[in-house]
């Protein structure tokens, strides 16, 4: 089984619902919702989460304020099983915070507040504990100024050089920009990304001509995630479209994380690109049915049993 290591960003959520609609100032000062639970979040939290949950072993990497908030997601994540020596807790800065709203049909939206993903850079990465792994996910680009683009490109790259596997997922964040993709998309083995927000870095295009442009520019396998539609895959063995799973729609926060995990998962077990996009399917699957990020993902056997 190979290593895995995690960096990017780590969250606390706070997600409410079923969210009808946001208040309007002068008109409606007040909605109420039924439920309200605090989780930790975000791409890379959510991704090694679901990880640990399936049994894998896993690290994060990755930089919250010496705060309430700080010590809750570390604790949260060591509880899960992920290895949590080099989450730094910073002094004097905040703990990224996000209010999830999840709305009836299960969709989210978000009011964040970024936090130490604002300053999180190289200088906080240990490079020689972080290296010492076998696949690196590089999670969360377009959220993490001070990382993305050049350094990051840095990064993936030396991780190539010593035999990592990389891997690539992006959120909207501050983004999407194609500039800063496209620095970092040489020195990525897997590119495992929305086709949404793709489609609005590269306008008009199709699946095929998105992931033939990005693997042209060096990656070496493209996965587009389509949702409920499935995932688009383009590698050297040519393209193909992997259906989607059905699953009942709870809270689709983190699903692509949840899916990154199941895909990460496949491939430290030495399964196929196609097994291993199934078996992201069926992580994303169980990641939907049950409110936060990672919080319905259960052991590896269990996610194997609905990868058909």
């Amino acid at each position: 089984m190979k290593r895995i290591t995690c960096t990017g960003i780590v969250v606390v959520d706070a997600l409410s619902g079923p969210l009808e609609r946001y208040p309007v100032p002068g008109a409606v000062a007040q909605v109420v919702t039924e439920q309200i639970r605090f989780s930790p979040g975000g791409g890379a939290c959510n991704s090694s989460t679901a990880l640990a949950r399936m049994g894998l072993p896993v690290r994060i990497f990755a930089k919250v304020g010496d705060d309430a908030n700080g010590r809750f997601v570390q604790q949260e994540l060591t509880a899960c099983g992920v290895d949590t020596r080099h989450l730094r807790l910073v002094d004097g800065e905040q703990t990224p915070f996000t209010f999830v709203g999840i709305h009836p049909d299960g969709e989210r939206t978000f009011i964040h507040t970024p936090g130490t993903n604002l300053t999180f850079s190289l200088a906080d990465l240990d490079l020689e504990a972080l290296l010492d792994t076998e696949i690196l996910f590089y999670q969360d680009c377009w959220v993490l100024p001070q990382l993305d683009g050049a350094p990051a490109a840095q990064l993936l790259a030396l991780a190539q050089q010593r035999g990592i596997i990389t891997a690539l997922d992006a959120t909207w964040g501050l983004g999407p920009r194609r500039d800063v993709l496209e620095l970092m998309a040489p020195y990525c083995d897997y590119l495992l990304v929305s086709l949404a927000e793709f489609q609005a870095i590269y306008p008009g295009m199709s699946p095929a001509a998105i992931a033939g442009h990005l693997r042209a520019l060096g990656v070496k396998t493209v996965v587009l995630k389509m949702g409920k539609d499935g995932a688009f895959v383009s590698s050297a063995s040519g393209d193909e479209q992997v259906p989607g799973y059905p699953a009942t729609v709870v809270d689709t926060t983190g699903a692509g994380d949840s899916w990154d995990a199941g895909f990460l998962a496949a491939l430290a077990q030495g399964e196929s690109l196609h097994r291993a996009v199934c078996i992201g399917h069926a992580c994303a699957a169980f990641g939907i049915e049950a409110v936060g990020g990672a919080t319905g993902v259960p052991d590896y056997a269990t996610v194997l049993a609905r990868a058909i």
